[in-house]
């Protein structure tokens, strides 16, 4: 790849970054800091990195909003960083949570549902992924529905289960869940970060962001890291 796409691919990640840091600045900071309740995943929630570990950092996310797209895109630049990899991953629980805002995003919560839905076939996240990589293609579309089929068929799920999933009230009533946690927690809008139940405000770039994990990891109680 040329030097000149590098930059750009480069420049376009940090200025969807510092859009992230922006919009959470102006709509997502809660009044209060601190929310011990969301100092723990619970065994519903959706957990990558290290699930085990104490130490967890909680995003309520919306997967029609463009700020968490690019949230999401900057996570995936970090996933090919080799210290971010060593340093972070291993010691840090990141839980996902849904807080579909469904005034600005009326396509949020269907989206939930597809991903709740591949969920239940042990695909949460390879749907999560997808569905922010192409947000364009579904995020406006009256009917998202047979993209989110296309989607689950290209993962091979099993599409009777999905659709059977997706339409059920248990899938429906998780996403309401999580969402009134959130509103527990004073969200306003997405995405909004915890680190141990205390306001994460994301730093300017993914480096900032890798160094501010790296330095929670390293102040953390003892026995938490481990």
């Amino acid at each position: 790849m040329e030097k000149k796409q590098i930059t750009l691919i480069l420049g376009s990640i940090l200025g969807l970054f510092a859009f992230l840091v922006v919009a959470y600045m102006l709509t997502s900071k809660p009044e209060v800091s601190s929310f011990p309740e969301l100092a723990k995943a619970s065994e519903s929630d959706h957990v990558t990195w290290a699930p085990k570990s104490d130490i967890v950092l909680m995003e309520f996310s919306d997967f029609q909003c463009p700020g968490c797209a690019a949230f999401a895109a900057a996570i995936q630049t970090l996933h090919a960083d080799e210290q971010f990899v060593k340093e972070v991953e291993p010691y840090i629980s990141f839980v996902y949570r849904h807080f579909p805002l469904d005034d600005s995003h009326p396509n949020a919560r269907v989206a939930s549902q597809a991903a709740e839905a591949a969920g239940l076939q042990d695909a949460f996240y390879p749907m999560h992924d997808m569905l922010f990589a192409r947000q364009d293609e579904w995020s406006e579309q009256d009917d998202p529905m047979p993209f989110f089929i296309e989607y689950a068929t290209a993962l091979e799920l099993d599409i009777e289960k999905f659709t059977q999933a997706y339409n059920s009230q248990a899938v429906k009533d998780s996403i309401a869940e999580d969402y009134q946690t959130g509103i527990a927690a004073q969200v306003r809008g997405t995405p909004s970060l915890f680190l141990n139940g205390s306001v994460f405000s994301p730093p300017a770039s993914p480096e900032e962001f890798k160094n501010a994990l790296i330095e929670a990891i390293k102040t953390a109680p003892s026995g938490q890291n481990e």
